[in-house]
């Protein structure tokens, strides 16, 4: 655990090297945040969020009242409140105090010693952004299911756990070796992931560390201390469809993501009452068009089904369409005699797009071409639509940045000989529903 300041000399840290770090990793931080997804860096981010919560006014009808042979009578418009509760998103970088009394020579030493992992832990807290982005919120990994391989393995280096998914909950990118997960167990809600419980809580007595992630029989292999992982490998059992595995101390701390939004509209279409998303009632102006493909092959007219029924609801066509790479693979197959190849620059035009375009190919709307981008955080069988003017990071004051507060960039850790550096993000991630359209269960 983090505790006390570093100042000083490095005897206690130089101070000079203290804002040589802020100066030289402040301004890399922004570029990873802004333009390290070719996707999220094309969202607009506000840091505008004080308070306890965010409140807005959401226009989900027509104002007044129409007729034609008698005055009509009227009614007031219907707005209702969307209500943004802050998340806190973090990157910790451990250096190793003795390390950094070796590069201490010069400031260029220090430079080179701390080059590689700050850009580490920033490139990992942007693929964490995006994993929530993508995700339902619930900051889970995978979900288990009854069909699945049974759990092995004793939890040690030489016999890890082994736990296997199905084909339609792995998913390969949201798993990176290094990272510590949790178990989570009792779930009761698959629309959200939640009612569950974290096997440990907030503490780290049954945090596991991925060691290995094999995709091609969906195993993830895991070392440290887990009664419920034990307790499946006595059954043997797999991992059941009410438990998952989540990243660390994170369960139900996620961003809102683009997942909750389409599995809380399927569950509204299907029937399921007193569902809600930024404590407004998913109703028919409130929710997410979502296409089932039902594993049916990617064709144009499916393409063109959800890209015209968002329009028809809301007015607005969509200006960005995010993929899987499987599925681009196939887009790229679909149409080779009518794509057009562009270049995606960044919406920082200071940026250079040779340095941080994407190509992409582009799909035709009614009102002109949108760049169609895949994204690995995506699963295989899917297909966003999505229209960028209606998301947005909503953050505390000074967005995505190192904590200085203390007048250090560095705490040290307590009963260690290490510092530690963290950067911090609060806030909300607000999605619009009726504005985008979800294309899922394609065929793989």
């Amino acid at each position: 655990m983090a505790g006390t300041a570093w100042s000083g000399n490095f005897a206690n840290p130089s101070a000079a090297a203290n804002d040589n770090f802020k100066i030289k990793y402040g301004k890399l931080a922004d570029k990873v945040f802004n333009a390290g997804n070719p996707i999220t860096m094309q969202i607009s981010v506000k840091q505008d969020f004080v308070g306890k919560s965010l409140v807005e006014d959401n226009p989900l009808g027509f104002s007044g009242s129409v007729g034609s042979r008698v005055l009509p009578l009227s009614n007031v418009g219907q707005y209702v409140n969307s209500i943004l509760i802050s998340k806190k998103n973090y990157a910790t970088v451990l250096v190793d105090r003795e390390s950094m009394k070796a590069s201490s020579t010069s400031e260029g030493a220090f430079f080179k010693f701390m080059d590689r992992p700050v850009k580490d832990a920033l490139e990992s807290f942007d693929r964490n952004k995006s994993r929530q982005f993508f995700g339902d919120g619930s900051g889970i990994l995978g979900y288990g299911a009854a069909g699945a391989g049974n759990v092995t393995g004793l939890g040690t280096t030489g016999s890890p756990y082994i736990v296997t998914f199905s084909i339609a909950n792995f998913n390969e990118s949201n798993f990176e070796e290094r990272d510590n997960v949790q178990v989570i167990t009792g779930i009761t809600s698959l629309v959200t992931g939640g009612g569950g419980t974290a096997e440990g809580g907030d503490t780290v007595t049954n945090l596991l560390e991925i060691v290995a992630i094999n995709p091609s029989s969906r195993t993830v292999s895991l070392v440290g201390v887990s009664p419920a992982l034990a307790t499946l490998v006595a059954g043997p059992l797999p991992l059941g469809a009410a438990a998952a595995i989540c990243m660390q101390r994170s369960y139900m701390g996620d961003l809102t993501g683009l997942r909750l939004v389409s599995k809380l509209s399927v569950a509204f279409d299907a029937g399921t009452p007193s569902l809600s998303l930024y404590n407004i009632p998913m109703q028919r102006r409130w929710r997410m068009y979502v296409k089932d493909a039902s594993a049916g092959a990617l064709t144009k007219a499916i393409l063109n089904d959800v890209a015209v029924t968002v329009e028809k609801r809301t007015g607005k066509t969509i200006n960005c369409i995010a993929t899987s790479y499987l599925q681009f693979q196939k887009l790229l197959d679909l149409s080779e005699d009518q794509k057009r190849y562009t270049t995606v620059g960044p919406a920082n035009a200071s940026f250079k797009k040779a340095v941080y375009g994407f190509e992409a190919v582009e799909y035709m709307t009614s009102t002109g071409p949108v760049p169609v981008i895949p994204d690995r955080m995506i699963q295989n069988d899917e297909i966003w639509f999505l229209n960028k003017n209606y998301i947005e990071y909503r953050l505390r004051p000074g967005g995505a940045e190192w904590a200085t507060e203390d007048g250090t960039t560095f705490l040290r850790v307590t009963d260690n000989d290490q510092y530690e550096a963290r950067y911090a993000m609060y806030g909300e991630c607000f999605i619009s529903p009726t504005f985008h359209g979800h294309l899922r269960n394609l065929a793989l």
